[in-house]
């Protein structure tokens, strides 16, 4: 490359940051905000009351959408456009102690605020939210300093900050223009929702679209700044059977996505319904389990990704919580999990790590991603939490705890509101003891011969009925059944009994796409019990049939 050349290439990239930077510096939401906060932090002083050290203000400014449809015919729609002002932290003292962690303390407080950006009316939100907040914090912080003083701490207790300090940022994106083709999702759901009338015998069926558009605005006391877009596009389509024996039916396809780009268009997704239905009319007619299992049990597709996500995730198992004090009871809560650190929890076939910090994997991009967290800080590009079955980390936000003292950038804003929550991004899940999905499911029936068993259960999915088949040691014959559950299946103890994952990868995402999991597409487990559901209602026929 000629010297010119780079000179102009270098002038571009110079005239195009310090466009950023003006794009920045006159973002009028979190102008607003800056203003405000930092003229109630310099004015909220009362007699006797400690004024405030730390403040943080949230603005999300969301759009919304919803829609269904059934039988080809569209029953609801609705859209919003709101802004809504969240002050997600307000401290009174200093790092060291403050108002946190104090139970019945301090949550995040939500009001609705302008839509317009130079108008009034975010500072008067703002305004409005300080001023409530400020005597119950100093209230807090009281009660939490008396209650301290009547307790007994460990040197480490007494070592450990309330809030982490960081160094502040400055990062704002602009946002993503609003793009929702109303016209071309009513087509979209008329035409998906139309494939349950080749299947008569569905007693019920729907679609759901949501979508969402949200950029969050933020401003601290620390000087942080912090501007993140966010699309979703989500689509559900549930339909029920009724057995005949009376015991109703019911799967659902959740198909989340970060960007319209990545949804499927109607034939694929037509054709998912249409494959979910037959299955769901082949469990009407499977038996109902009728005795306990005890032996190896094989997951595969998604279903390894929600096993995964209901024991480490959705339990909080990987994720680290303060202790919090209450007065007269001392401290309450926190996650004990964090005391078993360097100590080998789960099989030593299998490794957990975030990627929260990486856009891509190998060549495809992950919609956990986000560049800042909710508290201003930067998810590490890796962060290993379990190494060969050995617990390294916990994922965390600015509270620290014992074990667990810095944030590792995984407070997330629960949207389309600004709730704060800690929960993970990327989640790469991989083993070392990998096989071909044949080579798994051999070995599955191999121990079930060792075992003396007629049949062993494949499962490929739990989130509404079981989806899950008796596989014949004799013959490899398939049985799907209903009616089955599993007993414990988040116990770590079945992750210790782990005898071989799948070579190939799957990627799942929940929770409006804001997590993605990376898992292998089998799992198979040495020992999980599978019994019948205790709670079974038969219902009694319909008096008149279904129209047709």
């Amino acid at each position: 490359m000629n010297t010119i050349l780079k000179k102009i290439i270098s002038i571009v990239f110079l005239f195009s940051g310090m466009l950023c930077i003006k794009a920045q510096s006159e973002n009028p939401v979190i102008s607003a905000i800056q203003k405000e906060v930092d003229r109630g932090r310099a004015e909220l002083k009362m007699e006797s009351m400690s004024p405030p050290f730390f403040i943080s203000y949230s603005v999300a400014d969301v759009y919304t959408y919803s829609m269904t449809a059934s039988l080809g015919s569209i029953s609801n729609y609705a859209n919003n456009h709101s802004r809504r002002g969240s002050l997600t932290r307000f401290l009174v003292g200093d790092y060291k102690r403050n108002n946190l962690n104090f139970a019945g303390g301090q949550g995040i407080s939500q009001s609705e605020t302008s839509l317009t950006d130079n108008s009034t009316g975010i500072p008067i939100t703002i305004w409005r939210d300080l001023d409530r907040t400020y005597k119950t914090s100093v209230e807090q912080f009281r009660a939490k300093m008396a209650t301290l003083q009547q307790m007994t701490l460990t040197e480490e207790e007494q070592a450990l900050p309330d809030f982490e300090q960081v160094r502040p940022v400055n990062y704002v994106l602009q946002p993503i223009p609003v793009n929702f083709d109303k016209a071309y999702w009513e087509n979209y759901l008329r035409k998906v929702s139309e494939t349950a009338k080749q299947y008569p015998d569905i007693l019920s069926s729907e679609i759901n679209l949501y979508s969402y558009n949200s950029t969050i605005y933020t401003y601290n006391t620390e000087g942080s700044r912090y501007a993140v877009p966010s699309t979703l596009y989500r689509l559900i389509f549930t339909a029920s059977v009724r057995s005949d024996d009376g015991q109703e039916l019911s799967y659902f396809i959740d198909n989340q996505n970060s960007t319209f780009e990545l949804m499927p268009d109607i034939a694929a997704f037509s054709s998912q319904c249409r494959t979910m239905m037959e299955e769901l009319l082949k469990l009407r007619n499977a038996p109902l389990i009728n005795e306990a299992y005890s032996g190896p049990v094989l997951f595969e597709g998604n279903s390894v990704g929600q096993i995964f996500r209901n024991t480490f995730f959705i339990n909080r198992r990987l994720i680290a919580s303060p202790r919090a004090i209450q007065r007269g009871q001392g401290q309450m809560g926190g996650n004990d999990f964090e005391f078993m650190l360097n100590k080998k929890v789960i099989s030593r076939s299998i490794t957990i790590k975030s990627i929260t910090g990486q856009e891509f994997y190998k060549g495809q991009k992950l919609q956990g991603y986000y560049p800042v967290d909710a508290e201003g800080v930067a998810p590490d590009k890796e962060l290993m939490l379990i190494e060969d079955g050995v617990l390294r980390n916990l994922l965390n936000g600015r509270i620290p705890t014992l074990k667990i003292q810095n944030s590792n950038g995984h407070a997330r804003f629960q949207l389309p509101f600004a709730f704060m929550n800690v929960m993970p991004g990327n989640i790469l899940i991989t083993g070392n003891q990998t096989f071909t999905n044949a080579e798994l499911r051999k070995k599955l029936l191999e121990v079930a011969k060792e075992e003396d068993l007629e049949y062993a259960y494949i499962v490929r999915s739990f989130s509404s009925n079981f989806h899950i088949s008796k596989i014949y040691v004799a013959d490899g014959r398939e049985e799907l059944v209903r009616g089955a559950t599993i007993s414990g299946i988040t116990d770590l103890r079945n992750f210790k009994r782990i005898l071989g994952t799948s070579d190939k990868e799957l990627i799942y995402n929940y929770d409006n796409a804001k997590t993605t999991i990376i898992h292998p597409d089998a799992l198979l487990f040495e020992d999980m019990d599978i019994t019948r559901q205790s709670n079974i209602e038969f219902k009694k026929p319909f008096v008149v049939s279904k129209p047709r």
